[in-house]
């Protein structure tokens, strides 16, 4: 797959990402790949940790959280969209993978993480050093 892949996690830096990938995808006429890592801390409501859905429910889910977000950022055209389900692994490498025939990777500066005062977040920072294809990180600002 020659294109974009961008992280989408819901936060304003992933929303900034997408945008700047769609302009990116437009611009170089490539197809822009939209994931999202089915992270079950962002997904299940706090409630119901204890009452763990099974993973097609979050599936589901996740995947209509990614069309509202790309919606919201746009018509959805020209943007393909995928919840990826990491499998022993943390989101950071489950984003690598995707991106292991990408021309280019895109993040933000920051998710949903808990660290507010850092600059860049885990997985931006993962990915910055792991990543099979040029990075770009978007800031949320």
């Amino acid at each position: 797959m020659d294109g974009i892949v961008v992280g989408v996690d819901g936060s304003e830096g992933s929303r900034k990402a997408l945008e700047w990938a769609r302009a990116e995808g437009k611009l170089r006429g490539c197809e822009v790949r939209a994931c999202y890592v089915l992270d079950r801390r962002y997904v299940e409501p706090e409630w119901a940790s204890l009452m763990t859905p099974p993973v097609e429910e979050l599936r589901k889910e996740a995947a209509a959280r990614l069309a509202k977000i790309v919606d919201d950022e746009g018509d959805g055209a020209g943007v393909r969209q995928e919840v990826l389900v990491p499998e022993g692994q943390g989101s950071a490498k489950t984003l690598l993978d995707a991106a292991g025939d990408a021309d280019l990777l895109v993040v933000g500066s920051r998710g949903h993480g808990g660290f507010q005062g850092l600059l860049l977040g885990s997985v931006s920072q993962q990915v910055l050093h792991h990543a099979p294809c040029p990075v770009v990180v978007v800031p949320a600002e």
